[in-house]
């Protein structure tokens, strides 16, 4: 059997596929009808209803799915100026990881700074980008991939490896967060 690479349409229908699986969420299409999300079960949280529902449904799903291809990466060598496939540097990590999922993200962490939506920490969601200020003001200095529970994903630096730390793997850096557009 010969294998083929996923198209995009495969990639929306496995992050429904994983939303519906995770979040315990079933679904339901009619011919010209919208995507209507409802619990599988009684014991599912739910947390709105109707449109509200179902851009929560797909956000979770697609950082979910960011995450996925992210670790598929773990191990690589740091490389600076790398962008993938087999060797990163910290913003050719992440864009690399977006782009899996067909979102162009710039290869450099000042300009994925400005390509976001700055969030509060409070708020992060697996897929969303953590920025470190090491070094001062102006552009951050590092870039990673929030997996959950205050923890990322990243390409570190010149002795590491595609890895996983804390958010606050960076002694004395200056930490936020934005989220992709």
């Amino acid at each position: 059997m010969r294998s083929t690479p996923l198209g995009r349409t495969s990639l929306v229908s496995i992050a429904l596929a994983a939303a519906v699986l995770t979040f315990g969420l079933g679904f339901s299409t009619r011919p010209s009808a919208a995507l209507v999300v409802t619990p599988a079960t009684a014991s599912a949280p739910v947390p709105e209803s109707g449109a509200q529902l179902t851009a929560a449904t797909w956000r979770m799903a697609i950082g979910q799915a960011v995450i996925d291809a992210g670790e598929t990466k773990l191990g690589a060598p740091y490389v600076y100026s790398a962008a993938g496939p087999n060797a990163f540097d910290c913003s050719g990590f992440t864009s690399w990881a977006w782009r899996q999922l067909g979102v162009e993200l710039p290869h450099n962490s000042g300009a994925q700074w400005a390509a976001v939506d700055q969030i509060s920490l409070e708020d992060l969601q697996p897929g969303d980008l953590l920025f470190n200020w090491g070094f001062g003001g102006g552009e951050p200095d590092h870039v990673g991939l929030y997996v959950g529970d205050g923890i990322m994903i990243h390409a570190p630096n010149s002795s590491g490896v595609v890895r996983y730390d804390s958010i606050d793997w960076w002694t004395g850096a200056t930490t936020r967060a934005g989220r992709v557009r």
